[in-house]
C-alpha cells in the first residue's frame, strides 16, 4: 500500500513539475502577414532562467541575449517571404511574413558568440569603407544595423552592386574581457531572386582593437 502511494505521489510530482517548468518561447513581433518596412524589430520572451537563446533569420542562425526573459533585435528583411524562428531548449516559436521591400544585390551579415563589440567593415571596389563612422557610401552601400553589445546581426547592404572586388573586414572593437570570440560572416548576393547565392566565412578573434581580414568577393560586370 505504501509503495503504491509513493508511486502515485512520484507520478503526480513528475506530471506537475513538467507542466510547471516546461519551456516556452513566444515571438511578439513581427506578427506575420505583410510589411513594407525593410528593417524589422524582432522581440518576444522565453520562460525559465536563461541568459541566451538562438534565433534563425532566413536560414542564418545566431545567439540572442535574454534580459528578464525578454529579447529584442533589429534585422534587415529579405524581399518576399521571410521566416524567423527562436529556439530555447526544446521549445521554439516561429513566424513568417511577406516583405514588399526593394531588392538588394549585396547583403553582408556579421554575427558573433560573445557579449562584446564587434564591427563590420566592407570596402567597395573604389576603396571606400562602409562602417560605423561612415554608414552610407558614395556608391550606395549602407551599414543598416550596428550592434555594440553582442551577437549581432550587423548588416551591410547595397541595392545596385558596383562591379569589382569587395573586401570584408571585422574589428574586435571591445572584447570586454572575453579573450576569444568566434564570428560568422554571411554574404548573400541577389537575395530573394532565383539566382540568389550565399557564402559563409568563419573566424576566431583573440585581440581587442585588432582588425581582421575575413574574405573578398567579386561582382562581375553585367554582360
Amino acid at each position: 500500500m505504501k509503495s503504491t502511494f509513493n508511486n502515485l505521489l512520484l507520478s503526480f510530482l513528475l506530471l506537475f513539475g513538467s507542466a510547471t517548468f516546461a519551456q516556452t518561447v513566444t515571438i511578439d513581433s513581427p506578427h506575420g502577414g505583410f510589411t513594407t518596412e525593410r528593417i524589422q524589430t524582432v522581440s518576444g520572451s522565453v520562460s525559465g532562467n536563461l541568459e541566451k537563446a538562438t534565433i534563425v533569420i532566413n536560414g542564418i542562425p545566431q545567439m540572442i541575449r535574454l534580459q528578464g526573459g525578454k529579447f529584442s533585435l533589429s534585422t534587415v528583411v529579405a524581399p518576399g517571404t521571410n521566416l524567423i524562428e527562436v529556439k530555447a531548449g526544446n521549445a521554439s516559436d516561429r513566424v513568417s511574413f511577406f516583405a514588399a521591400v526593394p531588392p538588394r544585390d549585396i547583403k553582408v551579415v556579421l554575427t558573433w558568440d560573445t557579449a562584446t563589440d564587434v564591427d563590420l567593415w566592407v570596402l567597395d571596389p573604389t576603396g571606400e569603407k562602409c562602417f560605423y563612422a561612415n554608414r552610407s557610401t558614395k556608391t550606395g552601400g549602407n551599414l543598416d544595423v550596428d550592434v555594440v553589445d553582442g551577437y549581432g546581426p550587423e548588416t551591410f547592404t547595397m541595392s545596385k552592386a558596383l562591379p569589382g572586388n569587395y573586401s570584408i573586414q571585422v574589428q574586435y572593437y571591445g572584447s570586454y574581457d572575453k579573450p576569444v570570440t568566434r564570428v560568422n560572416v554571411y554574404v548573400v548576393l541577389n537575395e530573394g531572386k532565383p539566382n540568389e547565392r550565399r557564402k559563409q566565412f568563419q573566424f576566431v578573434m583573440t585581440r581587442s582593437q585588432q582588425v581582421y581580414h575575413i574574405a573578398n568577393f567579386e561582382i562581375d560586370p553585367e554582360s
